[in-house]
């Protein structure tokens, strides 16, 4: 049957890092695809060098790295950027959680989970027995924005904009976890989710 294999998404600020630590502390490994798609477009990485082709040699800064700010003004002034934007990334990040699937299911282990803002979007849930949402109201989210990215409502708003609404996840997602701000309640509900992961992996 092979690993059982759970991909984790929701909007920004709804918790899902939190649900993923919790995951994580129970056990779990976490692929982290924001950390991947970071590796990706280190200097000198092939996925870099198409980025500069489609988006242009001066999204770099001077030491060769990506200039994240410009490139994101660039990708996300239409759709058809960010389309672009991520056909470039997305394949690469697949294939790196792949080989760390690989070798986690060599180590023996019987459950991973895949956390990834863009789940859906890239195709990752194909790879997945079981997918999850977390999902939050506005207002929490907001403040937790804010908060966290420091902020002012009008750039947390605008971000949030930017993101499907909850019921793109509430019609792909096979469990949804509503965080409503009580972070001892979300914490409790995650490790609930560690143990029928568990559970799953097992009878399996």
């Amino acid at each position: 049957m092979g690993m059982y294999i759970v991909g984790l998404t929701g909007p920004t600020g709804a918790g899902k890092s939190a649900v993923a630590a919790v995951l994580n502390d129970r056990g779990l490994p976490v692929i982290d695809a924001d950390r991947l798609a970071r590796r990706a477009v280190e200097p000198g990485t092939p996925t870099l060098r198409l980025l500069t082709e489609a988006f242009g040699g001066d999204i770099l800064l001077a030491d060769g790295s990506l200039d994240r700010k410009k490139l994101a003004g660039r990708a996300f002034a239409s759709g058809e950027n960010t389309a672009l934007l991520n056909a470039i990334v997305h394949p690469p990040v697949i294939a790196l959680s792949q080989e760390l699937l690989k070798q986690w299911e060599q180590d023996g282990e019987r459950a991973a989970v895949i956390d990834a803002p863009l789940l859906f979007e890239s195709g990752m849930d194909r790879m997945c027995r079981l997918t999850v949402a977390v999902l939050a109201p506005r207002e929490v989210r907001l403040d937790r924005i804010r908060r966290r990215d420091g902020l002012t409502a009008g750039q947390a708003e605008g971000r949030m904009a930017a993101q499907p609404d909850d019921g793109y996840y509430e019609s792909r997602a096979g469990h949804i976890l509503r965080n409503d701000g009580d972070a001892d309640a979300l914490r409790a509900a995650a490790a609930a989710l560690a143990v029928r992961i568990r559970e799953a992996a097992y009878d399996g």
